[in-house]
């Protein structure tokens, strides 16, 4: 038995499948898919790629028939077939892991740096049919590779690197009481209760009904509307710019700091973050954009690397919020 801290480079993480590839880590999602030697692609495309190719492995066994399909919320899918096979994450080494076999990939993917993703959320969400595989984090534990059911999660920040621990909590890490909330794990989510939001110096309720899903796979925070305009109406200039799908506001703006909700426990956001992005012409694209249609918040990579995040995914799933300095 053992645990690991793995350090990501630029948001991604290595990971051992006979070749070294280098992943998201997504909380949002259950599918550990990589490129593969089955994605016909130019070499163009393939450049900067580590590919796996699960007929050179020796450990690789085929899951006939099994097939998998996952789209993001960003619009982005990728499908394939499945292998079993022997996986390395930092010094941990799992036996018969899923590996989704990439066949299609969107334009998002081919885009990207990442050689594939590891989903870290619940196996309820796992895509693999006619049967569903276990994750990652599921082997891990039933393996008996760590000593916990947790992963905890700390993101790269300007002034400190960031990484992923399996199986223990880095004492060292967050000089702040840890704060423990349950979760809510039905939809497969890491997913808590968030009824307030501080703007500036005033907290807002948003009621009990208000969920929040703590997720890596996403970079900004999205809420709902009215929490959304309530925000930017109090940041001279700030407009919604339907051209870009999204609010934006004159960079030398005043910004009031913001503190997010995970169940009754309030984090907070450093003013200066929500510039996410230049939108040209003196102008700022917001960090904290709108939800649309979705019931849930999403507290992403804006909001996690001000925060150290313990996810246990044991019998009474929690997750332990540590404000970072």
């Amino acid at each position: 038995m053992t645990s690991v801290t793995v350090t990501p480079q630029a948001g991604n993480t290595n990971v051992n499948v006979g070749v070294t590839l280098i992943l998201d880590f997504d909380t949002g999602s259950s599918d550990f898919w990589v490129w593969s030697s089955e994605f016909r692609a130019s070499r163009a495309q393939l450049e900067g790629h580590q590919i796996y190719n699960p007929h050179k492995s020796r450990t690789a066994e085929s899951l006939p028939g099994a097939a998998w399909k996952i789209s993001y919320g960003d619009g982005s899918h990728a499908s394939g077939s499945v292998v079993l096979d022997t996986v390395t994450i930092g010094d941990i080494t799992i036996k018969g892991q899923a590996v989704e076999v990439a066949e299609q990939l969107s334009n998002e993917f081919l885009r990207g740096g990442s050689d594939g993703l590891l989903g870290l959320a619940f196996p309820k969400l796992n895509t693999v049919r006619p049967h569903q595989q276990k994750t990652p984090m599921q082997n891990m534990v039933e393996q008996g590779l760590v000593k916990d059911p947790i992963f905890t999660v700390k993101l790269d920040k300007h002034d400190s690197r960031g990484y992923y621990t399996f199986g223990y909590i880095n004492q060292n890490v967050h000089a702040s009481k840890l704060y423990w909330q349950k979760v809510m794990p039905d939809n497969g989510w890491w997913e808590v209760v968030s009824p307030y939001v501080r703007i500036g110096s005033k907290i807002y309720n948003r009621g009990r009904s208000n969920t929040a899903i703590i997720d890596t796979g996403t970079t900004l925070i999205l809420m709902d509307d009215e929490t959304i305009e309530r925000l930017y109406s109090q940041i001279p200039g700030a407009r919604l710019d339907q051209s870009i799908g999204g609010y934006i506001f004159p960079t030398n703006a005043r910004i009031p700091e913001l503190a997010f909700c995970v169940g009754r426990w309030l984090f907070t956001v450093p003013s200066e973050d929500l510039a996410f992005s230049d939108a040209g012409n003196g102008m700022s694209y917001g960090a904290i954009q709108s939800r649309g249609q979705n019931k849930q918040d999403i507290l992403g990579d804006v909001f996690l690397k001000h925060v150290y995040v313990v996810f246990d995914q044991g019998t009474n799933p929690k997750v332990g919020v540590a404000q970072r300095s």
